[in-house]
This record gives C-alpha cells, structure tokens and sequence, in this order.
C-alpha cells in the first residue's frame, strides 16, 4: 500500500462537521495520526507517509478534488467525503486499505468501531468502515485509540510495547495509566489490561511463536546466561535507519530475539554488512557475544507461509550433546568398527580354524603369530580409515577457509555397517548459504572418490591375488552386496563379466573380496548415507543451502518417508538402522547462517542434484 493512499484515506476520515472548527478537529486528527503512525512503523516509513501532513488543509483538499470546501448538496465537504456516512464504492476503497496495515492497528481500528472481536470478527467491511467514519465524527479521543493499539500489541505478544506504555524501560517517569473503552463502556486500565494478557505475554517468552519452529535446538534451548537482552536487541533496532524497515520492535524468542520487516538495501549481503559495521563502529564489545542473521522464519500471520527478520542470537553455539555421551558414542563406533572388520572373516573356515588354534596356542601359556591375519585385517581398517579421513579433512579445510569453526568429530555407531558417519556440529555461523553447502559437499564427495577407487583397486587384486592368499580372503553374502545397485554392479562386472552372477545366487553364498575391496564397498554405503538429504546430515545442509529452511522441512520429510518404506520393503537392515541414528543425532536443521535469504547460485544446486542421484544409485538395493 502506498502511503499516500493511507494518507488519503485517513484524511478523508478526518472530515468536521462545520468549516469554522475544521482547521482545528484536522489538526487535532493531524496529531492522533501521527501518534499511531509513528507507533506502528518505522521512523522511515513513518516519516514518509506524515511528509505532507504538515502543510495539508481540508481547504486544499477539497480544491484537489474540484469542490468547494465550505457547501455541497449533500452536506458539508471535508477532504473528499461528505459529512454524510461513505459511500459503498468509498467504502470498499478503505477497507482495502485498512486491509494493509499491521495487524495490531487493524484490531485497534476495529474495536475503535466497536468490534470487541478485532478485525477478524468484522462481517460486514462497508458497515465496518461507516461505524469507523461516525466514531471520528463523533470524535473519539486520540487517547482511546493509543490505548488499543498498545493493547493489541500487547495480546500479540509484544513485550517492548508493554515495557513502553508502562515506563517500564528504565528512563523513569512513573507509570501513567490509561482508561480504554472497550465495546462501547466496559474500560480497562492499561495496568489491569496487561494482567488480563499476562497468559498470551508468557507465551510469547516461551517461544510459543512459530518464528523458531525451523531452527535447531542447540539455539532454541540456549543457556540464557548467553543470550542477548532486551537492551543488547535494541542495539540493533536503533541503527537500522534507512536499511530496513522494521514493522515491530524486537520481540523475545527461543534463542535470541527476532525483528520483523523489510529489507531496503539491494540484497540481504549489502544489509549485513551495513549493519555489521554500524555495529561494530558504535559498539565493539556487542560484537564479541552476539550476531545478527537475516532469515527466514515461520510467519505468525494464517495469510503467509513465511517471512524475513533479522535475528539476533549468540555469535557462538554449544552442542546440546553432553561431551561424555559423544566420547560413548565414538568408543562404540569404533569397537563395533573392529568387530565388523573381524567378522568378515567369520564364513572363512580356513581362517577361523587358524584362529582357533591360535587360542588354544595362548591358553596354553604358547606364543602365536598372528601378523598373516593382521595383514589381512589392517588393509580393510585402512581403507575405511583413509576415505573417511579424507573426507573429515575436507570439511576442516573448507570450513577454515570460510572462518567456521567445527567441534571435533563424534563417531556414530551403526547396524549393519562398521560405523554410521562422523559427525560435526558447527559452532559458528557460515557466512551464506553457499558457504555451508561448500564445508558440506565437499566431504562426502571425496570420500565417495576415494571409496570409488578403493573397491576398483580392491577386487582388482581379488581377481589376481595368489593361491594361498585367496583361501584366507575375508567374504560379504551375496544379499549384502546386492543392497547397493551401483556398488553391486560393479563387483558383479569385475567378478562375473556382468553375467549376474549376484543375481543368479542365493543371497547367502558368500562371495570372497580382498580387504580394500570390501573396505571401499562400505565406504560408498558410508559417504552416500551422509548426502541423503534430511536433517543436519552433510546432505541435509546442501538442501537447506539449496531450499531453504521451509522447503527443506517438506522435502526432507518425503525422502525420510521414502527410505522409512524402503526399510521395510527392501530388508534393508543398512537404511533401518540409519533412520534410528538419526532420529537421534541429526534429526534437527542447522545453525543460522548470517544470510539465509539469498539461496545458492545454480551450479551448487546442480551439484546438489547429481550428489544426490549418485546416492540414490548406491543405495538404492540391486535387486
């Protein structure tokens, strides 16, 4: 809405019934509409809307609109209504223009009118705006309006306004209340009223807002002790000026605290960085605590889906896991690492009866050798070892080269296979979005690489391995190989010439692979497991980089359906036991970013798709 029109239309509202008093009753109107403009929005905005209000008269407005200020047959003319009730066709106009302003001034206006309701409640516009029209006539008090208003923002949830109207902001002045008349007689002190609220106001503080549904808990749960206060929020409301236009005064979230309006710089880039040096001119030390992020956040409006607001949170973030849970989690992992690296060789008689007698050896008080075994088992260890710590690797070079900083790695276990991932929280906000989808693609993709190489390499040697070694060759069945259609291809080309020979067998035979090979077979699993696209996994981050925090709920929701189906129709133990792990570990998005409204350019979502189709193909089962 242009604010010329709410000028327009607020000046037609204004219209006195005698022309002596009109210079008056306009100046007075003059006065109550800037109170409830200035109230209600930005100074800029605000400045804007009242920059001709000074200098308007009804005398010039009525010559604007080609009639005599002071006769007309139908009654006395004010502004371009008559004294008379509006219109139908004025009527609709303003209330397709009361229809665009905030929410809060929309219920004021309404109950001004006498809907105890607010605006919601109004079921006939034309008889809304005539009710409004004679309230003005009638000359409803400035006071009165201000009232409603603070009494609307007050019911929505706005803490500031309440600390406001009550003095309650440390500048003194004692508290001064205001009789409100609500539905034609009942009257509320503003103190009594926001007792009355008291309920709708606690909720607000306990994040009973939609804003921070789409973040994780790690911020939402945050220790107050680090969050920002109501005076370090209004650090920021008091320097955005000119380069957003803010509809609200900071409000209290799970987090931080959050303010709503519109961008008026280029891009989401250019306000950041305006901001961030305003703020690091002014107040260096908030810098060292705190950030600012432009997000996006559900909207508490039924009309939207969702909204941009500057976010204001700590600049640091703590992971929610206890460290001695995450030191559990890693020793697990890797035991069970261990254990399923051993357990290849446990459908390997020749193997086994070696090891057997290797027991006995040393129950005996004998000494044994077991390096044979050693050179078999290592081999395996360290090719899982070699691709995830090239993929670990990646993400520390990228993220320091971004100036994020990672915790340490946590290991999760898995079913199924030696170990799920490793897994790294982000403990300080990436720049963009581009930058969090770099530190999470570029780990699983080397990973994949190296894995890719490994299993080639691996049943190379299988295929030329001496006599002696091949009968101590560790082995996978034939229904564990097939669960990766990509993966299983490409043993069945290299070992059966793309015969079938995986298809063609019972899934219980055994099919005998070198060490490598098989450490590169779990690798792919591994590392495709990471960019499925759901949660906070490497692939979850490159979807939200890619969607957003909104699309990325939607479709991360379908894909854990589908691989939630698949885990039953598959006899998939692999994908079952990844969706348990990650109900647990990964199941929330990311951190903020500091800009999340601009998304990523189109060769990082064009990467995003083929990374994700690779992973599809492997694990995807080959039968």
């Amino acid at each position: 809405m242009h604010t010329s029109d709410i000028r327009e239309f607020v000046t037609k509202s204004s219209s006195s019934s005698s022309s002596s008093s009109g210079d008056g009753r306009l100046q007075e109107l003059k006065d109550r509409v800037e109170d409830l403009v200035r109230s209600s929005l930005g100074n800029e905005e605000a400045d804007a809307m009242l920059l001709g209000l000074s200098s308007f008269s009804s005398k010039a407005t009525a010559a604007a609109a080609g009639e005599d200020s002071t006769s007309s047959p139908g009654g006395d003319v004010r502004g371009g209504w008559s004294f008379d009730p509006p219109t139908d066709e004025e009527a609709d106009r303003a209330i397709e223009l009361i229809g665009s302003l905030p929410k809060s001034l929309r219920n004021a206006l309404a109950m001004a009118a006498g809907y105890g309701g607010g605006y919601d409640s109004i079921t006939d516009g034309r008889e809304f705006v005539r009710n409004l029209h004679r309230q003005m006539e009638d000359g409803a008090s400035a006071e009165r309006l201000r009232g409603l208003y603070r009494m609307q923002r007050i019911a929505a949830g706005d803490v500031s306004a309440y600390e406001r109207d009550g003095r309650g902001d440390g500048q003194g002045g004692g508290r001064q209340d205001v009789d409100v008349d609500v539905d034609g007689g009942e009257e509320y002190e503003i103190a009594g009223m926001s007792r009355l609220l008291a309920t709708k106001i606690e909720e607000r503080l306990e994040n009973r807002t939609r804003a921070m549904e789409l973040f994780p808990r790690s911020l939402q749960d945050a220790d107050e002790d680090i969050l920002p206060t109501w005076e370090d929020a209004n650090v920021v409301f008091q320097l955005l000026d000119k380069s957003f236009m803010a509809t609200e005064r900071p409000v209290k979230v799970g987090g931080g605290y959050i303010i709503r309006g519109s961008n008026k710089r280029k891009s989401a880039g250019e306000l950041l960085d305006v901001l961030d040096g305003m703020i690091l001119k002014s107040n260096p030390a908030w810098m060292e605590r705190y950030q600012i992020s432009y997000v996006e956040i559900y909207s508490d409006d039924k009309e939207e889906l969702f909204e941009d607001a500057i976010l204001i949170t700590p600049n640091k973030f703590v992971p929610i896991a206890p460290g001695f849970l995450s030191a559990a989690s890693t020793a697990i992992a890797i035991f069970s690492s261990f254990v399923f690296c051993i357990d290849a060789f446990g459908e390997n008689a020749v193997v086994m009866e070696r090891l057997k007698e290797a027991t006995d050896v040393a129950s005996a008080g004998g000494t044994y050798d077991l390096a044979w075994f050693n050179e078999l088992l290592v081999p395996m260890l360290v090719t899982l070892g070699a691709a995830q710590g090239v993929h670990e690797l990646s993400h520390l070079l990228v993220a320091w080269s971004k100036q994020v900083i990672l915790t340490a790695p946590t290991v999760l276990p898995s079913l199924g296979l030696p170990y799920l991932s490793f897994q790294n929280r982000i403990k300080t906000s990436p720049k963009r979005y581009g930058d969090l989808f770099d530190i999470a693609f570029v780990g699983p993709i080397t990973g994949l690489t190296v894995s890719f190489v490994s299993l080639l390499v691996g049943l190379q040697l299988t295929t030329t391995v001496d006599q002696s070694t091949a009968q101590l060759l560790p082995s996978l069945p034939v229904g564990y190989l097939t669960q990766s259609a990509l993966a299983g291809t490409i043993v069945d080309l290299v070992l059966g010439g793309g015969d079938g020979i995986l298809l063609n067998q019972d899934a219980a035979t055994q099919v005998p692979l070198h060490p490598v090979a098989i450490g590169g077979f779990l690798g792919l699993i591994i590392h495709a497991l990471d960019l499925v696209p759901i949660g906070s996994t490497d692939g979850g981050r490159m979807s939200q980089a890619v969607l957003g925090r909104v699309w990325h709920l939607t479709f991360s929701s379908l894909v854990f359906l589908a691989l939630f189906i698949s885990s039953f129709t598959s006899d998939s133990s692999i994908l079952l036991g990844f969706l348990f792990i990650y109900s647990f570990t990964q199941r929330d998005m990311e951190i903020p970013c500091k800009n999340e409204v601009d998304k990523v350019e189109l060769p990082r979502a064009a990467a995003a798709v083929v990374a994700w189709f690779l992973a599809a193909l492997i694990l995807v089962p080959l039968r």
